[in-house]
């Protein structure tokens, strides 16, 4: 076992060219994951040339293979998440330490955090209030919209039954004998409503002082209580960094008197990504071992892919059988441009050990890149070895949302801006993280049995927004969206002026 000071921790990538060092992690961690499974694939990992443009490819062979049998799935998890830690190093001082020779939780900092509290001086909640558009859906109202987009094919029948066993359970929604551990205060993390509903939270965020008090303003206008960390007496704490003190911070705060759940929503871009999701499994892993009582609670990215079961690709296939006139100019395009328009959707399908059929839903776009989806993978396999393990488990797969991050994007605004011609819905933050937050607080009130394939935890009760029950793959509608949406914008400028 590794013996490392206890200031500040840094994790950073084996050495090697810097442009390339996260990729080589990336093929390196992938091929370790899936080379027990299918040595081919790994090889195909290990020798790609263009790991920028295969990676999609190999994500998505990936989900295959994992669909295929449930010990494929829970082994390419632990083989995954194994090979992360194996390559990573910790840089503490001048030390550098391999992080698989390093136990976290035996690390005692020499000055843990302080703890800061707010509580709220709010009213009992008594109902689950959802804002859309303007105004709130509850009760009846909620119920129609959560039957209107299970039709529709916006949210899993699994999504909607969650939600509405809350609405029937409002007494849920303030979380009573649970502790929520939630690492990060994102536009989609579940720290807000659960606030406003009178949960007891830790929340982990970086510092800026006006994103905390933001948050205590928030926590004091709620139900619940706030605890955060205070290091050299100022909020926050980074995870990459400071998650030795971490570990110890989160096991005092817990005790014995409440189920602790730990919830891991930061995200960031490029390597730091991969970073900063292997930090959050290692606050994750310590817990679950720690605490064998803990739930693990997680959002996927809506821009990933995942392995489907039958009664998605099947309304896909439906929808695309049933276009009318229309399916020819389609058709034309998909002829023209040797399939990059209108390709259609689930071309292969995937039978399980059990028998049941599986498809792949693959909706990696390029502007997400690889590190997206390695980041998301090692959350996901997590997730996979804690349900394994016996843990309660709640991931789910959020919606697109006119997040920050997405307005930012010229391309992607443009892709969302007209998403509704295709059968999409994309929804503001304030509903999809109340709708997320409810889910959550279903899965831990009642959780769901568990499938016998372990991929069904993100497809069960996922709220895609419609993109799995797309007709044609999601790529090749992007060209077209992102066109008629810059076309749309133009014209409500246009309008505007005038």
């Amino acid at each position: 076992m590794g013996s490392v000071g206890a200031g500040r921790w840094d994790l950073v990538f084996p050495s090697g060219a810097p442009e390339r060092v996260g990729d080589m992690f990336a093929t390196a961690v992938v091929a370790d994951a899936v080379r027990r499974y299918d040595a081919d694939l790994a090889q195909w990992v290990e020798t790609c040339r263009d790991w920028s443009r295969q990676y999609r490819s190999v994500f998505r062979g990936m989900t295959a293979l994992a669909a295929s049998a449930p010990d494929a799935s829970v082994g390419i998890a632990g083989e995954g998440l194994r090979a992360a830690r194996n390559l990573l190093r910790f840089v503490t001082g001048c030390t550098v330490e391999p992080l698989r020779g390093v136990e976290i939780g035996s690390v005692a900092p020499n000055n843990g955090p302080d703890t800061a509290t707010a509580r709220g001086a709010g009213k009992t909640v008594r109902r689950l209030e959802v804002p859309f558009r303007g105004g709130v859906l509850a009760e009846e109202a909620l119920q129609r919209s959560l039957t209107e987009w299970r039709q529709r094919g916006i949210v899993e029948p699994g999504f909607a039954a969650a939600v509405e066993r809350v609405i029937d359970h409002p007494e849920w929604l303030a979380l009573p004998g649970f502790r929520v551990v939630i690492a990060g205060a994102g536009e989609l993390t579940p720290l807000r409503p659960l606030l406003r509903w009178g949960a007891d939270v830790l929340a982990v965020a970086r510092p800026g002082p006006a994103r905390w008090r933001e948050l205590v303003r928030e926590a004091e206008a709620g139900a619940g209580v706030l605890r955060y960390p205070l290091i050299d007496g100022q909020p926050g704490a980074d995870v990459t960094t400071q998650f030795p003190a971490l570990v110890h911070w989160i096991r005092e705060q817990l005790g014995s008197e409440s189920f602790p759940v730990f919830g891991g929503y930061v995200t960031r871009r490029g390597p730091g990504g991969v970073r900063l999701a292997v930090a959050l499994d290692l606050l994750a892993d310590d817990l679950l071992t720690a605490r064998p009582d803990t739930a693990l609670a997680g959002v996927g990215s809506p821009t990933d892919c995942y392995a489907v079961p039958e009664s998605v690709f099947a309304q896909a296939h439906s929808r695309l059988r049933e276009r009318g006139p229309r399916g020819l100019g389609q058709d034309l395009l998909r002829v023209l441009t040797r399939s990059a328009l209108y390709q259609p959707n689930y071309q292969t399908v995937i039978t399980d050990a059990a028998g049941a059929h599986w498809s792949v839903a693959n909706a990696l776009f390029p502007f997400q890149g690889p590190n997206h989806a390695l980041a998301q993978r090692i959350l996901r396999w997590r997730a996979i070895s804690a349900r394994a393990a016996g843990h309660t488990v709640s991931y789910t797969v959020a919606p697109p949302t006119w997040t920050r991050g997405v307005r930012a994007q010229r391309s992607l605004t443009a892709a969302y801006r007209s998403a509704h011609r295709f059968g999409m819905e994309i929804f503001e933050p304030g509903t999809a993280r109340t709708l997320l937050a409810a889910k959550l607080v279903a899965d831990l009130n009642d959780p769901a049995p568990a499938d016998p394939n372990p991929e069904s935890l993100f497809a069960a009760g996922a709220a895609h927004g419609g993109l799995w029950r797309l007709p044609f793959e999601p790529r090749s509608l992007l060209p077209i969206a992102i066109a008629t949406g810059h076309l749309r914008g133009l014209l409500h400028r246009t309008e505007r002026d005038h």
